[in-house]
């Protein structure tokens, strides 16, 4: 089982259910005017509710660990205080389909879902990477994944490198199932950078010529999160301007993503 699997799935399964109470939201709206009232209502209460509830699994998680690991030293984890995700903003800014000569249902829901699932998932996040920073016998925390991730959280992860506080912040993107596993000293960590197999590489991987980029500096994560969110944002929109488009692309790319 991959590390912190079954925390994983739990975070998942909070998404689920509170898409399922957005579900009940989208069949009471009729167009986008009444969605935006709508959500407005109710996606600050989601984000609290499945986001607070996302912290606590977390913390239990990170105690149930310490004491199966044997980790010396009593601590407890510690719940992250998440203030304002930021409900209302996502309400506003995931109705933007909506707003179109043709209503694009569809693309809102994706939106909506996706920053939700987002605010969910922080919650754990921000609850093992703070707990891994207070407990005094964790190095810190590392990224972990499962399945097909994003070209840039697989960058990431395959450095296999340990955080500590001060030294990067947990980014994200809609939809992104990457969680944090808190790394104790003098225990195995629990992901390994990835080393290729000279079985599976390329000629010019062979030649040391790889043209894969492994190497953007962990100041620029946020910046590559940002963008393609702006990016998502403006291929969703009605009417969308395809110079934009292009020239965020090309920012992208710049960054290695």
């Amino acid at each position: 089982m991959a590390p912190g699997a079954d925390l994983r799935q739990g975070v998942a399964d909070l998404s689920t259910l509170a898409n399922a109470d957005l579900a009940e939201l989208w069949r009471t709206v009729t167009n986008a005017d009444e969605a935006r009232a709508a959500l407005q209502d109710i996606l600050p209460a989601l984000c609290e509710t499945y986001g607070s509830a996302s912290a606590t699994l977390a913390a239990d998680w990170y105690d149930t660990l310490r004491e199966d690991m044997n980790i010396d030293g009593r601590f407890s984890a510690i719940t992250a205080d998440l203030g304002d995700q930021g409900g209302d903003v996502l309400a506003r800014w995931g109705i933007g389909p909506l707003f179109g000569p043709e209503p694009d249902w569809a693309a809102a829901m994706v939106l909506i879902e996706g920053g939700l699932q987002r605010r969910i998932a922080n919650g754990a996040r921000d609850t093992i990477t703070g707990s891994s920073y207070a407990d005094p016998k964790a190095l810190g925390w590392q990224r972990v994944g499962v399945g097909a991730c994003a070209k840039f959280c697989q960058m990431l992860i395959d450095r296999g490198a340990v955080y500590s506080e001060g030294t990067a912040r947990f980014a994200s993107h809609d939809h992104c199932h990457c969680h944090a596993i808190p790394a104790f000293g003098g225990r195995p960590l629990p992901v390994k950078p990835y080393t290729p197999s000279v079985h599976d590489s390329t000629p010019a991987q062979k030649a040391g010529t790889s043209t894969r980029k492994t190497n953007v500096p962990v100041s620029d994560v946020d910046r590559l999160a940002s963008l393609r969110g702006r990016l998502r944002a403006a291929q969703a929109a009605p009417g969308n301007n395809t110079i934009d488009i292009a020239n965020l692309k090309r920012l992208i790319a710049g960054l290695g993503g």
